[in-house]
């Protein structure tokens, strides 16, 4: 890392000063200066400082050489990053405060570095004798690199004769042939460390005849003219002589004709004057001679001047006070070697640049300047300088005798928070005025006072970094010198700063989303907000309609998201209190491109490889993840192979395959979004069959005959094929002995089986099967051996002889045949015997050496047979092996040696006795199947047949059971036809079975909503079918979407699913229901309103489009035919129906309709229209009276106060008037009818009107369950007087009753405090008055409650006799305890 350079590095104390009184205003000043030039690495970082003092605000500025590096700052540090050569150069730094700007002396900067040799190689002729000189190649550096000499890789080292000049010259003296050679320079940058090395310089020496031995001395190199600064360490002159011969040549040096001895060195040639002073300056004289030779001396002579700095003579006053009009004189006289120059400045600005006419230079340096104005009033510097440095003195001009005043006085200013305020406040006067910023009491900024964020300026404004809310108020600027002050005020406003508080972010989303970049941003309420959105820099302005749009809340949303609306968006939030940007990226990723050119080879070193190859396909900006790699052999359903492709691969080896099988290839992109499109799938390639890989499996044989084996097997598994079978061959040997097999070929692959006659009997065999295919043969299967069934004896019993025991007894006594020719195992003798021709015991068996007791005379025989019982069952066979069962069948035995009664049919698992099974069949079967097996276990079964004897010769054979089932496969190629509303034909192709019988097929669908996230319902389930590939799908719904995917089940469980079938859409078909919750409500006397529920979406059957509502009326018990109304809006709730008659029933019925037909009818509903009425006379109003049991309701003689109304009959028609002292209500209706409403009903009750008929005054009373639930009408009084009760539809009326009526006992009474003329109650029994009331559809409602207080439903019933014409009766109903109130 590089290091950094600090000049000046007192740190200047920038802290806060604090004083209790304002003092005078302070000439800036600096408290260091500069000091010896530095050299610095390039590269590293540098820091200036210019540490000043004097009154606030203090600024700096920095120049390089004339040119201004920064402007006026608080900063008193200038940094270089990174030096550079161009850095390189003098430096000052400038102060300024109020009172003027102060330039400090210059500082040198230098920079180290070194460049190239810029010359190419050079040649050089002298002549021998002579001296050469090589001078050094031009190279830049910095400092001055020190140089090292080499010739032919060997360094030189100065001599007498050889010499390094100061210049870094190589002189040779007195050259010579031996001296000719390359010659180069090493430059080593002791700064930095760099180090180059020359081009070589070829030097020739030519030889000159009649070179004389002695020349005269010649300067070669003279001495140089030198000036050092006066207290420099040293200073050195040199002088380089030649002569022949050298080693007498003298070389001496003289001063004013005095030779010099000290400070010589380097064989005399250089002297060294350490401290040079003024006292050394003068000329230098070196001489070059040849003692006692003819030859003159050679002289060169060069001058040693010593510079001195300058220094001042004469210096202004520090401070010099003036008044206006005056003249005066600044002081400045310097001395030096050279003669310094003198230059005036005025606060940092040369005076000759001013061109200020009343600015003179006075001959012996000073300044002078007449008719002072206060304009002139400030820092004047006069600085001297020469060769050896620079010095500078400075005055402070102060020009009075002017009072302060504004020349631009304090103004409002308004600021938002966080930003930089500048109040502003320029005052003249002379001397200049001092500035002081207070608020209040409070002394913010002046010349001695500073606090933090408050800054004096120059221009005595006042600046405030940063500003803070709480900074709003009353600031006041001070302004006062000699003369007199002034103040004035002025006001900040702060703003809140607008800032963005919920930037946007980075986002990707995907292709087709929606893209939202919020930009939520703080405000001053005080000011209006405005947001920008730029994409790439570029301003979007979104019509009103497009898919681009910006909220109000500065959120920008980009639907329908595409590749174009890549790119960095920037929200930029304008508003007068600040402005605010942020930036974000957006990216679109969508799902790859599918891979493209996909190519599929044969691998030429592996048969089962297949080398893929294809072109990178669109990552949708999103990274690729990996490649799948699906394959399908032998146009089977598509199925993964290589599920994690490298995202950097594009060709992939695909191994595994099976030979003789045809493979088609694709592959699809994963990316973050999901997996791309599938490439175009390969063109068919076959692979080269190969002989099979395995040797058929379950192997079996058993023996048939004494000369035949019956051997059996299964294919190899079908993987293994490798190619179509085309046969077996067999093979076989004698087991145990060597010698050549024997064989057998078997032409066809759908033959298992092979029976091996021409053996030898009762030999054991071992038995080898291999299959093959058009690649040639397979591998053979591990040798099993079995025997051929035992032979008859070819020999007879040996030694045949016989001894009577007694009269009755004859022994027999025999030796066995040869065992080679007993052809099995000996079971026993046979033992006939004759008597004149005549067998005595046929059949006999006995022992060997048994006598028999019933023998007596004549020929006597002895057989040996091998077979007791019957004889061997033949044509053994195995069908149907499965993995836990087979079948096994057989012939009856050629020998049967007696009746055969019946079969016996023994197994175990082979060396396994212990697991042995019998099971014994009737003589008629001959096949069994064995169930209960372990699957691919070998089995020893073994078939005898049974006779009156016994078990015969047992035929056994070892046979393995079948593979154990499998988990089916996936159908494939579902085809979907026959699409009617409610079902459709799905054919499909069988997957693969599992060994196995398919037992069940399961359909499933997607309805309505169909996609890769949607839900899979079950539709239909076929079993008992295996073989089956068509369903007919039922019970579908019309005009409805469906998405068809199924699997096969056996015994094992279920197969994958198969791939999903094309989306079909159902046929329309009428709808199944009608609408539900259909209700009836009158709405006039001519009109009636229907409410349902409209028909879900799922219950169109159809275009929905096309769905709309029939609804069909008529009046019960008469025949006109009904009328019809229809509704085309499907989602259509209620109807109104017009045109009806007056109080009338109707029967109403709704149904459904679409573009293919009519649903069913909904049930009839019942509805009746109101009835209509005619203003008339009313009633005389009643005087309200006390009820016995309840206070009055409404105040005494209020109701002769009523409104009577006349007019003609109006529908629906009220008015009221308000009584103004009792505040009740008289409510009138047609018909003579009226309701006596107070303001507020009694809290719990609930009301209903009854009409009265014209004869008679009567009323009917039925109270409900519950006050909250009004019935939409009170059914009909079935007693011939009475007219039906309706309420008023939606208006229940509130009264009040002068009558009482309660329920005593099981009796109604009618209770009055004055009985009106002409009234009288009558008492009934309750049980006799609800028979007479209640209608048959009013049945359900329960009697009569006996007993004081009303709970539930109840019927009450009075009459007033002799009453007038309309009389009104109204009740209520307290729905908690109270009784029924009555008018």
């Amino acid at each position: 890392m590089p290091s950094a350079c600090v000049l000046h590095f007192n740190l200047f104390p920038l802290s806060l000063f604090f004083f209790l009184t304002v003092s005078d205003d302070v000439v800036p000043y600096f408290k260091t200066e500069p000091g010896l030039p530095q050299i610095h690495l390039e590269g590293n970082r540098l820091v200036l400082t210019c540490l000043a003092e004097g009154s606030w605000p203090l600024e700096i500025k920095w120049m390089h050489g004339d040119r201004e590096l920064t402007t006026y700052t608080s900063e008193y540090k200038y940094v270089i990053p990174s030096l550079q050569r161009l850095d390189a150069g003098f430096y000052r730094c400038v102060v300024r405060n109020r009172m003027g700007a102060l330039l400090q002396r210059r500082s040198e900067v230098q920079v180290a570095y070194m460049g190239n040799f810029m010359d190419a190689e050079q040649r050089k002729t002298v002549s021998q004798g002579h001296a050469a000189v090589l001078n050094l190649l031009p190279i830049t550096s910095c400092p001055r690199p020190q140089v090292t000499w080499f010739r032919e890789g060997h360094k030189i080292i100065p001599s007498s004769r050889i010499a390094i000049t100061l210049e870094n010259q190589l002189v040779i003296l007195a050259a010579t042939a031996g001296d000719a050679g390359a010659y180069y320079v090493q430059a080593v940058n002791e700064r930095n460390g760099e180090n180059k090395t020359s081009p070589p310089i070829h030097l020739s020496v030519a030889r000159e005849a009649g070179t004389p031995e002695a020349t005269g001395p010649v300067i070669v190199i003279p001495p140089r003219n030198s000036s050092v600064v006066a207290g420099s360490s040293e200073a050195t002159l040199e002088c380089i002589a030649s002569a022949r011969p050298l080693e007498e040549l003298r070389v001496t040096w003289k001063r004013n004709g005095v030779p010099v001895s000290s400070g010589l060195h380097s064989f005399g040639r250089r002297l060294t004057i350490s401290t040079p002073t003024s006292s050394d300056t003068g000329p230098y004289v070196c001489e070059a001679a040849l003692p006692g030779s003819p030859f003159e001396p050679a002289r060169a002579q060069a001058f040693l001047s010593i510079i001195e700095p300058p220094y001042f003579t004469a210096e202004p006053e520090s401070r010099i006070l003036v008044e206006v009009e005056e003249t005066v004189d600044l002081a400045c006289g310097a001395m030096g070697v050279p003669p310094p120059a003198l230059q005036w400045y005025k606060d940092a600005v040369s005076v000759h640049k001013l061109r200020n006419p009343r600015y003179q230079a006075l001959p012996a340096g000073g300044l002078r300047i007449q008719k002072l104005r206060p304009e002139d009033s400030g820092i004047f510097q006069c600085f001297a300088s020469n060769e050896g440095g620079e010095a500078q003195t400075s005055t402070y001009l102060d020009v009075t005798n002017v009072a302060p005043a504004f020349t631009q006085p304090p103004a409002d200013t308004t600021v938002t928070d966080g930003m930089t305020a500048v109040l502003r406040c320029q005052v003249s006067g002379a001397p200049r005025p001092a500035i002081t910023w207070r608020r209040g009491n409070q002394i913010l900024a002046s010349g001695s006072v500073r606090i933090p964020r408050f800054m004096l300026l120059e221009s005595g404004g006042l600046q405030i970094t940063p500003v803070f809310i709480q900074d709003a108020g009353n600031y006041t600027c001070h302004a006062a010198n000699a003369e007199g002050s002034l103040r004035a005020s002025a006001t900040l406003t702060v703003w809140n700063r607008t800032s963005i508080v919920r930037p946007p972010e980075d986002s990707v989303v995907i292709k087709g989303t929606t893209a939202a970049l919020h930009c939520g941003a703080t405000h001053d309420p005080r000011v209006s907000l405005r947001y920008v959105w730029k994409k790439d820099n570029a301003v979007i302005a979104p019509p009103g309609s497009s898919r681009i749009v910006v909220e109000k809340d500065g959120s920008l949303l980009i639907s329908q998201t595409w590749s174009g609306d890549i790119g960095d968006y920037t929200c930029d939030v304008v508003s007068e209190g600040g402005n605010d940007s942020r930036a974000a990226r957006l990216e679109v990723i969508a799902l790859p491109h599918s891979p493209q050119n996909l190519l599929a080879s044969l691998n030429s070193s592996h048969s089962r490889t297949v080398m893929l190859s294809w072109v990178r396909p669109f990552d949708g900006n999103s990274p690729v993840l990996y490649y799948i790699v699906e394959l399908s052999e032998n146009n089977s359903p598509w199925k993964v192979h290589l599920s994690n492709v490298g995202p950097e691969m594009t060709s992939v080896a695909v191994r595994g395959l099976t030979p003789a099988r045809t493979y088609q290839f694709r592959v699809c992109a994963v990316n973050q979004v999901g997996r791309g499109q599938y490439s175009a799938e390969t063109s068919r390639l076959m692979l080269p069959e190969e002989p099979p890989s395995a040797p058929p499996k379950n192997i079996v044989a058993s023996g048939r005959t004494n000369q035949s084996i019956m051997v059996q097997w299964q294919p190899p598994p079908e993987t293994e094929h490798n190619g179509v079978l085309r046969g077996y061959i067999l093979r076989y040997r004698l087991a145990g002995l060597p010698g050549e097999h024997q064989q057998r070929n078997i032409t066809s692959p759908e033959i298992s089986y092979c029976l091996v006659t021409e053996l030898i009997i009762w030999t054991q065999y071992e038995i080898q099967v291999a299959a093959y295919n058009g690649a040639g043969l397979g591998v053979f299967s591990r040798p099993v051996t079995e025997y051929t069934l035992q032979g008859v004896p070819t020999a007879p019993p040996q030694n045949v002889q016989t001894e009577a025991v007694n009269s009755t007894t004859i022994r027999f006594l025999w030796s066995p045949p040869p065992q080679q020719f007993v052809n099995g195992i000996n079971q026993g003798y046979k033992v006939g015997a004759w008597a004149g021709g005549v067998s005595l015991c046929p059949d006999l068996a006995v022992c060997k050496g048994a006598a028999h007791p019933s023998l007596r005379q004549d020929p006597e025989a002895c057989l040996c047979f091998s077979l007791p019982g019957p004889g061997a069952v033949g044509h053994l066979s195995f069908t149907e092996i499965l993995d836990t069962s087979l079948k096994v069948s057989w012939q009856e035995p050629l020998e049967k040696n007696g009746i055969i009664t019946g079969y016996e049919v023994s197994w175990e698992v082979f060396g396994r006795n212990d697991s042995r099974l019998t099971l014994t069949l009737n003589s008629t079967t001959h096949e069994f199947k064995i169930k209960g097996l372990s699957s691919l276990t070998t089995y020893t079964i073994d078939v005898a047949a049974v006779t009156a004897v016994g078990v015969g010769l047992a035929t056994s054979s070892t046979i393995s059971s079948g593979v154990p089932p499998e988990l089916p496969g996936a159908p494939s190629n579902l085809v979907i036809s026959n699409i009617s509303p409610r079902s459709a034909t799905l054919q499909f192709r069988p997957g693969y079975d599992g060994k196995t019988s398919i037992s069940r097929w399961i359909v499933e669908g997607q309805v309505g909503a169909i996609g890769d996230e949607e839900e899979w319902v079950s539709l239909y389930e076929e079993e008992n079918e295996p073989d089956t590939q068509t369903l007919e799908i039922p019970n579908l719904t019309p005009y409805t979407q469906y998405r068809f995917r199924m699997r096969q089940v056996n015994v094992v469980g279920a197969s994958p699913f198969s791939q999903s079938s094309r989306v079909i859409q159902t046929l329309q078909a009428p709808p199944d229901v009608a609408p539900t919750s259909i209700t009836v409500r009158t709405a006039s006397e001519t009109s009636l309103r229907l409410r349902w529920v409209p028909l879900p979406d799922s219950r169109y059957n159809g275009n929905p489009e096309a769905v709309g509502y029939r609804i069909k009326y008529w009046r019960p018990g008469l025949q006109a035919s009904a009328l019809a109304h229809v509704i085309s809006d499907r989602l259509e709730r209620e109807f109104t129906v017009e045109g009806l008659e007056e109080w009338t029933e109707y029967e109403l019925q709704m149904q459904a309709f679409n573009a293919i037909g009519a649903g069913p009818w909904s049930e009839a509903v019942r509805g009746r229209t109101r009835e209509s009425g005619e203003w008339g006379p009313g009633p005389p109003c009643v005087p309200g009276t006390r009820s016995p049991a309840s206070r009055p309701l409404v105040a005494s003689g209020w109701l002769s106060k009523c409104v009577r109304a006349r007019g003609a009959a109006l529908k629906r028609m009220r008015s009221a008037a308000r009584d103004s002292a009792g505040g009740q209500t008289c409510l009138f209706r047609g018909g003579g009818k009226a309701a006596i409403l107070p303001p507020k009903p009694p809290e719990g009750f609930m009301t209903w009107v009854f009409r009265t008929p014209p004869d008679k005054a009567a009323c009917g009373v039925l109270s409900l369950p519950s006050a909250k639930r009004r019935p939409r009408e009170l059914s009909s009084l079935a007693h011939g007087r009475f007219l039906t009760v309706s309420a008023q539809d939606g208006q229940p009326c509130w009264g009040v009753a002068p009558v009482h009526v309660v329920m005593q006992g099981p009796r109604l009474c009618c209770q009055q405090d004055e009985p009106r003329a002409g009234c009288t109650c009558q008492q009934e029994d309750p049980a006799k008055v609800g028979a007479h009331l209640l209608t048959p559809a009013q049945k359900r409602l329960p009697g009569p409650v006996a007993g004081g207080s009303v709970a539930g439903p109840f019927l009450a019933w009075c009459e007033l006799i002799e009453a007038q014409q309309g009389v009104l009766l109204t009740l209520f109903k307290d729905t908690q305890t109270g009784p029924v109130h009555l008018v």
